[in-house]
């Protein structure tokens, strides 16, 4: 009897479905969809929609549609999605592919062409086995060889069957159900009573898992022959179909919340099981081919189409009513299941809940019609047009006309048939003949309140109060501020509920403000469009979607766009017991505010990738990154349809700034220019924008190391090395200055040395007997009566002295100096040797004489030697060579003689009992040591003995060598 009542009311309520439809989200190609022809559609395991279409397999991730695609893929579009035990997904296409994702990527499994020959298949997958249904058979292939290993005989027709319990289930060529152990290839009947074998069925057989076994669907080619069949256990009962599903080929089955979902080339039949028959409860999208039917984790329906693109249906309980137009512009209740619908052309209809038409109103009125308030005591329809004004009792069905001024912004029932209305110019009450001015202000709202017996009247000075006799009491305050509403209600228990422009709603108790709400405890956006109590409870309509608030709980629930609002534009609420009408500028809607609120999921957010210095890497747990490289990019997301639209997220910087932070809405990354060196973990969390709860964070951490040059490390060694650097340079000054004064005092001793020396020069030049010899030869020229000779010679001599004693005093003399003192000198030195030395003195041309120096008293001592020990003892052609020349930098002065050299020399020196010892040649000898401890470029003197070819001595050559640059 039960089961009768139920059918009864069934189909008694079977004019809602055909007024009602949920209201569904169009995703074409204008909005980002790939493709408008699909074929299939799946949720994986981890929430994402893949949808397989005439263009190719795409990815939906709440955000964006994702291609993918294989390079040896044989034609674009894909078929039959399918989950393996371990969440791959596995798809085909016509020519005889078979593709499964594994790490984001296409891997073709299998080309199998030449078996299928073109025929698009069907297949399932075990754990061990792929089965693919080839027109006559199920071939099994190993997961681990891609090898044939077994063949199933199908009827003709037929697809794959199930796997159910480690067994295959197909139907055998005799129309039984039997199933085929995986392990031990056995076959055996599935079901106690089998099908009729003599029967045709359907020239196509599908299975479709259910939650309490499977659906075995025939499919005619007309239609109009289709069986359904429900395989539980060992049995197998057949399912009476509606007539509608016999005239219509049916593409899927699905199972939601014990209903049946049928996608058939007519839309999208919602079916309920009542003992073996299905009955129609629903029919949605009545004009498109539907080709599959999901609902994914957030309890959306995905309906993919053929060349119309994909459907989703976000709440079934939200409902459009399509019998109603776009432009209603006033809605006000009648009685529990009808209200009055007014448009902006002046039509005013009853319709009922289920969205018909019940009644139509003709008052000649073509104008907007602004307000309507309708007394169920007096049963009078108060309207007001922007044309017109009139009183309408709608048992009697009559009507009287009030001239009004203007139409009225609100109308409140007082008692009997007295309102309350205000008007743009003021505020009055009073009855249809009789009026009183309460306020000439501007007013927006008011009503009045018969259980606290007060008027509430929001115009442009706030929010007043007055008494039952339209007394002025008080401007309503809330922070000492006057309260600026533009729409007020009241609820059941008395309070008043007011909607202000920046302040939230207000809760107005005892007139004095008890409650406010705003987006800090719950309110989904500042801006606020209307309100309507229900009850104790109110309805919130924000911009950015129609609120529930419980007054008891002091929570909200919310609808918006993620949940099927299409527009948030609604200008009228009303309630019918749990049934909620309300009207928008697209159009009616209704819902059961029992099921139409979603028990939205915390978001669950993932990381996409992360971008160093503009460059992807590999995403990971952890980085360590160079100062001097920092500047990051964190993109993330969250799955669901529309997550990117209604999702809020917030990220922290932990070890930086521990204060969570606003991501801007729409954004999906957060980027940080450049970070301080130190550990930073980034945190990520993300809420639904309706919702408070929100999701644990997701981390990355961050060790942002400084440049070497700014680590501790390095700073200290930089200061020992500098102070070390510091120390050394003093050491080394100081050793320097050391070295300095050391090399002074040696200078010192040097230069006290080379003035001895010089001395010795002098004193060897200005040997006694040179003296004595020069004396004698000037006595002699007196004595000889040679005057001018004696004084010339005198001369010469003085100057020679002069000389010598002038050039004592210097370190160096140009090479002209020592060259005018040679002359003297060998002048000299010719008179001595009576006339009987010959002397030659040389002088390259190219050689300076102004400007090239050598030491003082230098060349002279080496030309008395070859004189004194070389050409003295010779006695006759005593002659003297000596040639001044430069090369390779160098000034090359040679002095040869042809005495009897330089070992006679010695002998005759040793064979004498007393001899001198020769101070010009040690005192040269050691002033080339000295000067030479100053140059890098040394002096050098070389002196050779000349031999003829027999051998014997004929002079003396001494080499000197003065470099030009010292």
């Amino acid at each position: 009897m039960r089961q009768l009542v139920l059918i009864i009311y069934l189909i008694l309520s079977s004019s809602v479905i055909w007024a009602q439809e949920p209201v569904s989200i169009h995703l074409t190609e204008a909005n980002g969809l790939p493709d408008i022809e699909f074929y299939d559609s799946i949720e994986d395991t981890e929430g994402y929609i893949w949808l397989a279409g005439n263009k190719g397999l795409f990815r939906y991730d709440g955000k964006e549609y994702i291609a993918y695609s294989h390079p040896e893929k044989r034609g674009r579009s894909f078929f039959n999605l399918k989950l393996d035990a371990k969440g791959r997904l596995w798809f085909n296409n016509i020519a005889g592919q078979f593709f499964y994702i594994e790490n984001n990527k296409i891997i073709l499994f299998i080309d199998v062409q030449d078996r299928l020959n073109g025929a698009l298949v069907d297949y399932a997958i075990h754990e061990k086995y792929l089965l693919v249904r080839e027109p006559k058979a199920t071939i099994w292939i190993d997961l681990n060889t891609k090898k044939i290993v077994n063949t199933t005989p199908n009827v003709v027709g037929t697809n794959i069957g199930y796997l159910a319990n480690d067994r295959y289930y197909y139907l055998s060529t005799s129309n039984k159900l039997v199933y085929q152990n995986i392990q031990t290839k056995e076959i055996q009947e599935a079901v106690k009573t089998q099908l009729n074998p003599t029967k045709e069925y359907a020239a196509f057989t599908a299975f479709y898992k259910i939650s309490n076994g499977h659906l075995l669907f025939f499919q005619s080619k007309t239609g109009d022959q289709n069986s359904l069949f429900h395989i539980q256990n060992e049995t197998i009962t057949e399912l009476q179909l509606p007539v509608e599903l016999n005239k219509t080929r049916t593409q899927a089955i699905q199972e939601f919340d014990k209903l049946f979902y049928f996608a058939t080339m007519n839309g999208v039949f919602v079916t309920r099981r009542f003992g073996n028959q299905l009955k129609i409860i629903a029919h949605y999208l009545q004009s498109y081919a539907a080709t599959e039917i999901i609902k994914d984790f957030q309890q959306n329906l995905w309906i993919p189409t053929l060349n119309t693109g994909v459907f989703v249906i976000p709440n079934e309980s939200l409902r459009i009513l399509s019998n109603t137009k776009k432009n209603i512009s006033t809605l006000e209740k009648e009685t529990d299941s009808t209200y009055f619908i007014g448009d902006t052309k002046g039509n005013l209809q009853t319709v009922n809940l289920k969205g018909n038409i019940k009644k139509n109103f003709n008052f000649n009125d073509n104008s907007n019609i602004r307000k309507l308030n309708y007394n169920p005591t007096t049963k009078i329809l108060y309207y007001n047009s922007d044309k017109q004004v009139l009183k309408y009792h709608t048992e009697n069905k009559t009507s009287n006309r009030i001239q009004k001024l203007s139409p009225a912004k609100s109308i409140s029932h007082i008692k009997d048939d007295q309102y309350l209305q205000s008007y743009s110019h003021g505020t009055f009450y009073g009855n249809d003949k009789e009026t009183k001015e309460i306020n000439q202000k501007r007013a927006y709202k008011s009503i009045y309140s018969k259980r606290n017996k007060k008027a509430y009247i929001a115009n442009i000075d706030g929010l007043l109060l007055y008494d039952s006799l339209f007394n002025f009491q008080k401007t309503i305050q809330h922070n000492n501020k006057p309260i600026f509403s533009f729409d007020i209600d009241e609820a059941s228990d008395g309070i008043i509920w007011a909607a202000t422009y920046d302040n939230g709603v207000l809760g107005i108790k005892n007139d004095e403000v008890v409650t406010v709400l705003t987006t800090k405890n719950g309110l989904a956006s500042k801006s606020i469009n209307k309100i309507k109590t229900d009850g104790r409870n109110l309805w919130i309509v924000t911009d950015n979607g129609l609120q529930y608030y419980t007054s008891d709980t002091q929570t909200f629930q919310t609808i918006n766009k993620r949940d099927g609002l299409l527009s948030y534009n609604i200008n009228n609420i009303e309630t019918f017991g749990n049934e909620v009408i309300f009207s928008s500028n697209i159009g009616m809607f209704c819902f059961d505010k029992r099921t139409v609120f979603k028990q939205w999921n915390t978001p669950e957010i993932y990381f996409t990738h992360l971008n160093l210095e503009e460059r992807q890497v590999p995403l990971a747990n952890a980085y360590i990154i160079k100062q001097q490289q920092s500047e990051i990019e964190i993109r993330f997301n969250s799955k669901g349809f529309q997550s990117n639209k209604f999702v809020r997220y917030e990220y922290q910087l932990k070890g930086f700034n521990d204060s969570w932070n606003v991501v801007d809405k729409g954004q999906l990354a957060v980027k940080f220019n450049t970070l301080p060196a130190g550990n930073f973990t980034f945190n990520l969390r993300a809420k639904n924008a309706s919702g408070t709860q929100y999701s644990e964070p997701k981390s990355i951490k961050f060790s942002i190391t400084l440049p070497f040059w700014k680590q501790a490390w390095f700073i200290i060694l930089s200061m020992c090395t500098v102070l070390a650097i510091v120390i050394l340079y003093y050491k080394k000054q100081i050793r320097s200055r050391e070295k300095q004064k050391n090399k002074e005092l040696q200078q010192l001793e040097i230069d006290k040395q080379l003035v001895n020396l010089r001395l010795e020069n002098l004193r060897s030049q200005m040997n006694p007997h040179f003296i004595f010899n020069a004396l004698n030869s000037i006595q002699e020229y007196i004595v000889l009566n040679q005057q001018n000779l004696a004084s010339t010679y005198l001369v010469k001599f003085s100057r020679l002295i002069r000389t010598y004693l002038e050039q004592s005093q210097e370190k160096e003399i140009t090479l002209d100096q020592e060259l005018k003192a040679l002359y003297l000198y060998l002048e000299l030195e010719k008179v001595r040797f009576e006339e009987e030395l010959t002397y030659e003195v040389s002088v390259a041309e190219n050689l300076e004489l102004e400007t090239i120096k050598i030491p003082s008293l230098f060349i002279q001592p080496y030309i008395e030697n070859a004189i004194k020990h070389g050409l003295h003892h010779k006695i006759n052609n005593r002659k003297l060579a000596i040639s001044f020349q430069k090369h390779n930098e160098q000034l090359i002065c040679e002095i040869t003689d042809n005495g009897i050299g330089r070992k006679a020399a010695q002998k005759l020196k040793e064979s004498q009992t007393q001899y001198y010892k020769s101070f010009a040649t040690r005192a040269n000898t050691e002033r080339v040591e000295l000067i030479n401890k100053d140059r890098l470029q040394k002096i050098k003197v070389l002196i050779s003995d000349l031999i003829d070819e027999n051998q014997q001595p004929t002079g003396t050559r001494v080499s000197i060598q003065i470099p030009l640059k010292k």
